[in-house]
């Protein structure tokens, strides 16, 4: 998710940058310094380096600086409205951006309603927006146990199962449970190619003018860009399969979302609308949850599931 992370930061930063150097904008929502809030809450796990708030501001062109685009001096908090709990975010430099974390390390909650508050210095209002945490899921790599042994995904990192990359469709279905819940969710479904760039990595593809990555994808691919990482985000139901108990998200027909032969990572995710709507709405950096500035505030619950690709 980090890549994912990053590159959609860089596009709200390049919208503010367009925003403030444009004489015509969208309104008065748009004059002055326009500020940007980009954050996802991970159910599972704290307000980290992975799952950052990042706090930015519109630059003309003429004076542009990556680094000052960042806002380091906010107060940031979170509050966890359901547990009567609040933290306030500390802004950190790592990987040259400035991102604010919690250091008390406080775990977001699955079904938990958390708000962010951010006071730029300077500013005329104050920053908000508020998600809903999804419920958590619970994979199910093999529910009704068909797969043969060795074969199929594993909750375990270093599983040597494999797929053969031609009965992926036909055989080796995606499943996750929501227990008691049925119902239309955000599912968001992210493929990652565990192994390091090399010239011998093969496509999976007959398509592929090559059989195997040239040196000039090394960059993108160790940056965590496609064709190394792709996701899909589309709303899913969850529904009783015949024979189980619970109510299952299931993804079919996806092969095509593995471009090389290896070991891989799939990571399934249910998003809030907030992220949602930012992804998928006209000029989603409207629709992110975010009052009195543009970006997103949403929140996630998800799962891993591993398994190496073959032929």
């Amino acid at each position: 998710m980090v890549g994912k992370h990053l590159f959609r930061l860089m596009l709200l930063l390049l919208l503010a940058l367009l925003l403030a150097s444009c004489e015509n904008t969208s309104g008065p929502r748009f004059e002055g310094d326009v500020f940007t809030v980009a954050g996802l809450l991970k159910a599972g796990q704290p307000v980290n380096f992975e799952y950052p708030i990042y706090v930015t501001r519109s630059s003309a062109i003429e004076d542009f600086n990556p680094l000052e685009i960042f806002v380091y001096d906010a107060t940031v908090i979170i509050r966890d409205l359901d547990a009567d709990l609040e933290f306030q975010l500390t802004p950190a430099l790592h990987e040259f951006k400035f991102k604010y974390i919690d250091l008390a390390e406080n775990i977001i909650q699955p079904g938990h309603r958390y708000r962010i508050e951010v006071l730029v210095p300077g500013a005329d209002s104050l920053i908000w927006a508020e998600t809903t945490v999804p419920i958590a899921i619970e994979a199910a790599p093999d529910p009704y146990g068909t797969n043969p042994p060795g074969t199929g995904y594993s909750v375990d990192p270093n599983t040597e199962n494999t797929m053969p990359f031609s009965l992926i469709d036909s055989h080796y279905p995606v499943f996750a449970s929501t227990g008691a819940n049925a119902g239309k969710f955000n599912l968001m479904a992210e493929f990652y190619c565990l192994e390091p760039f090399s010239t011998d990595l093969e496509f999976t593809s007959e398509l592929m003018p090559t059989a195997h990555p040239d040196s000039s994808l090394a960059d993108s691919y160790n940056a965590g860009q496609p064709p190394r990482r792709l996701s899909i985000m589309y709303r899913f139901v969850s529904a009783p399969l015949p024979g189980l108990q619970d109510n299952y998200l299931v993804l079919e027909n996806y092969s095509s979302a593995f471009i090389f032969y290896g070991r891989y990572r799939l990571r399934l995710l249910i998003v809030d609308d907030n992220y949602f709507n930012y992804n998928f709405m006209e000029e989603g950096y409207l629709h992110g949850g975010i009052h009195n500035a543009l970006g997103y505030f949403g929140s996630a619950s998800g799962v891993d599931m591993f398994a190496r690709i073959v032929k």
